[in-house]
């Protein structure tokens, strides 16, 4: 039980993190005002789960 626990917490820890670096909430790795590249192309994702 522990284990599949673990596991949510970790998959929602990893894709939090992506969707704040990609929306810009957090500036890790930005540098001279350039923003970093999107870690996930969010548009396909979200068009993946509406179906």
């Amino acid at each position: 039980m522990r284990f599949i626990q673990g596991v949510i917490v970790g998959a929602l820890l990893m894709v939090g993190s992506a969707y704040l670096h990609d929306t810009g909430m957090i500036g890790i790795g930005s540098a001279e005002g350039k923003a970093p590249p999107a870690f996930v192309n969010w548009e396909t994702l979200w068009g993946t789960m509406a179906r």
